[in-house]
């Protein structure tokens, strides 16, 4: 097809990268590869032979499986693929099964949440105690309360 020689596929993530615009290119023994981000660009100098060559087949998804993109949850297949939308791989849906144990970007971002909420307990104090008719002038210096704001 004429259009698989305007795009190449990130042999990273798997997306779909237009070759006249690609920001991220790498020559490894004399094969070029288009990469959608630094990111994966780094990923792949970092250890070629990772993402080249044959990969162990995934693990048989069960028989009904549909397929969604990660950025376009509107696209839905019934067999994997790209998302025709920005080249993405698709995504197995359905519900998780319990064994895939703790999320990490839902630890992280949970122990982010919890800084932040203390962090700002003494800003909300500062800037609506006023608001609820509590003074602060002894406890806390204008200086002090300038810089905690």
């Amino acid at each position: 097809e004429p259009e698989s020689y305007l795009t190449a596929t990130d042999p990273v993530c798997g997306m779909s990268v237009d070759r006249s615009t690609a920001k991220h290119f790498v020559r490894h023994e004399g094969q070029g590869f288009y990469f959608c981000s630094a990111g994966c660009k780094a990923k792949f100098e970092a250890a070629p032979q990772t993402y080249l060559g044959d990969r162990p087949a995934p693990a048989p998804m069960p028989k009904g499986t549909q397929y969604t993109c990660p950025m376009h949850p509107e696209i839905i297949r019934d067999k994997p693929g790209s998302c025709p939308i920005c080249g993405m791989a698709l995504e197995p849906m359905g519900v998780p099964t319990g064994d895939e144990g703790p999320n990490p970007e839902l630890v992280d971002f949970t122990r982010r949440l919890w800084v932040s909420a203390v962090l700002s307990v003494p800003l909300l104090v500062v800037a609506m105690a006023p608001m609820v008719g509590l003074s602060l002038e002894g406890l806390v210096e204008d200086r002090a309360k300038v810089w905690i704001e």
